[in-house]
Parts: C-alpha cells; structure tokens; sequence
C-alpha cells in the first residue's frame, strides 16, 4: 500500500521530534548525574579534609622538595589534612617571607617551612603563633623562633657518613699523593648561618683518625641557584690547588659537581661523595664518576612532618626535633634506586 506523500511527511517529522526528544532527555539525565556526582565529592572531600597546611619552599618546584611534598600529601590525607604546596602555580616568584605572609593572611591552619636564611622569618614565625598558625621547620631551621617542630635528617649522624666515605678514599689515596688529601666540604651559605653545622661538626669528628693525612676545608658556596652553585664548583676545580675529595651537602651541588668534573676533564682526579638520588646524581654513581651520595629519604622527611603537623593539631604538642636517618647510595645497590625511578 502506497502512503500519500502528505502522510509521509508528517511521518518524518514526528520521527525527528521523537529523536529530539530523546535527545533532550539523554542530555537532562547526563548534567544530573554529573551535578550528583559533583555534589558527592564535595561532599566526601568535606568529610575527608578537616584541615588546610600549607609547605613553603623557596624553589617549590625543585625534584627532592616535590619529593617531600607528595609524601606529605599523601599522609596528609590520611590524617584528613589537605596539603598545599604553595608558591608552586603562582606565575611571579615570591620570596619565602612574602610567601609566608601571604599564607598567614589566608589563615591557614599550619606551615611547614623550609626556611632561606632570612633575617625576617623570626618575626614572621612568631606573628603566624600569636595568630594561632603553628609553624614547623623542615631541612633548614630558624631555632630562635617560636616554631613548634624542626624536621631533618640526623645531621650528625649524616656527617658521620660523610666522614666514613673521606676516610675510606684519604687511606687508599694520601700515599699515592705523597702529602696531605685536600678535602672541600660544599657549605650551603644559608646554613654557615645555623650554628653549629652539625653535619659538618660530624665530618670534623668523624675524619679525627686521618686528620695528619688530609687537609678539610669549608667552601661556602651561593645556593641561590643552579649557575651559582656551577660557578663555585668550576672556581674550585680551576683552582691551583683543586680538591681531591669534594663533599657535597646538597642535590644541587652534588649534579654542579658531576657535570663541571667531566666539563673539564677531572674524572678520576676528584672524588666526588655526593647527596640525594637524582637521576644525574645516580648515573654518575653507576659510571663511577661519584663515589657514593648520602641520602636522606624524601619520601620519609614528608611523612614525618605530615604525622608531626596532625600530632600538633591534635594535641597542641610535638617532639621539638623530628628526625630521618640516612642511608648510603654507592655502586653496589645504585641499581636498586634506579629500579625504583623507573
């Protein structure tokens, strides 16, 4: 039977109403089932988050501080702490004092801080506890403040890892030399302001056995950035009298080393005993390049001061010192780090 092509028209219509009307509810269905959905993880993240911490660093992107601070997040959330790594995604930098001012103002409910040095922090420590903001230290400390906790490795414990590394290459190499091994030890500048440097009060005790072998000297070193760190490193190694052993007490230093040795044709002139597990650093471990490198485990320095932060809120008390032991990275378990990056 052959439909009048009038009906076949309205036919057609009525079809794509009804798919548009489908359509129309497909679409309703969808934004309510997201704005539930939304609604629920509002929800949950109410329930989970009962706190807002912020870290402060001066370089908040730097690897081993982002290290500590994913650690510190993911405790955090244990703890129903939101962490923030502030400073991270503002698009001017900041000083670490206006940083700090900024999240006083904000009225957070705790600051973990990795201090620069600067003579304002004092102040600013004691305004952020008049304000009921506890503050806590972490790698870098300002002791005169009203901080509630400092967090850092062991550092006579790590200078005495040091001192067994020194003393290991001063025996094998102060008679080949026929005088005494010289020993640059790289002194963040911010941290010849800590008094004393107990990591480097530990190399001092530490090395005592061989100190008629060797010469230990401090080299204060700018690590205000990567080309100044570089800089000082290329003046010691260019030196008449370059190092045989250079000790450094940072990432950054420890990578200047590496590179500025191969730069400039040191490999096997100079002993590099390094600090944490950068790939760089890790690769010039497997190459022999670097002796070995301290370690103060990022991931557990977070956690502490996670666990440490919660415990304060919790109770208005926590251990003034909080500390992470170090371990030693050398040739033979450096693959065991490089498994664990990959």
């Amino acid at each position: 039977m052959k439909i009048p092509k009038e009906n076949r028209h309205r036919i057609v219509i009525m079809l794509i109403i009804c798919i548009l009307f489908l359509a129309l509810l497909t679409g309703i269905s969808v934004f309510l089932e997201n704005k539930l959905e939304i609604r629920e993880k509002t929800r949950v993240d109410d329930t989970i988050y009962q706190k807002h911490i912020v870290m402060i660093s001066e370089e908040p992107s730097e690897e081993f501080w982002l290290s500590i601070y994913q650690s510190a997040r993911e405790e955090g959330k244990k703890q129903g702490i939101y962490i923030e790594n502030f400073g991270e995604r503002l698009v001017e930098d900041y000083t670490t004092e206006e940083l700090f001012e900024m999240t006083v103002a904000a009225k957070v409910d705790g600051i973990i801080l990795k201090a620069d040095g600067g003579e304002g922090l004092t102040g600013q420590i004691k305004k952020a506890a008049k304000a009921g903001i506890p503050v806590m230290t972490i790698l870098s400390d300002v002791p005169d403040s009203e901080r509630i906790s400092f967090v850092s490795g062991n550092d006579f414990a790590t200078g005495e890892l040091y001192g067994d590394e020194i003393i290991e290459e001063v025996e094998n190499i102060s008679n080949e030399l026929g005088r005494k091994v010289r020993v640059s030890v790289l002194v963040d500048s911010n941290r010849e302001q800590t008094a004393p440097n107990l990591i480097y009060s530990g190399i001092h005790e530490a090395t005592a056995s061989v100190s008629d072998k060797m010469e230990l000297s401090a080299s204060v070193i700018d690590n205000s950035g990567k080309f100044e760190s570089e800089e000082t490193v290329r003046n010691l190694l260019l030196d008449s009298e370059p190092p045989d052993i250079l000790v450094c007490l940072s990432a950054v230093d420890t990578i200047s080393a590496y590179q500025s040795v191969v730069d400039y044709n040191r490999v096997g002139q100079i002993v590099i005993v390094g600090y944490y597990s950068s790939e760089d650093t890790l690769e010039g471990i497997q190459k022999g390049i670097i002796k070995s490198s301290v370690l103060i485990n990022a991931q557990d320095l977070g956690k502490t001061a996670a666990q440490g932060m919660s415990e304060y809120l919790e109770k208005e008390y926590v251990n003034e010192y909080l500390t992470v032991t170090p371990t030693l990275i050398t040739r033979e378990n450096v693959k065991d780090y490089m498994e664990k990056d990959e």
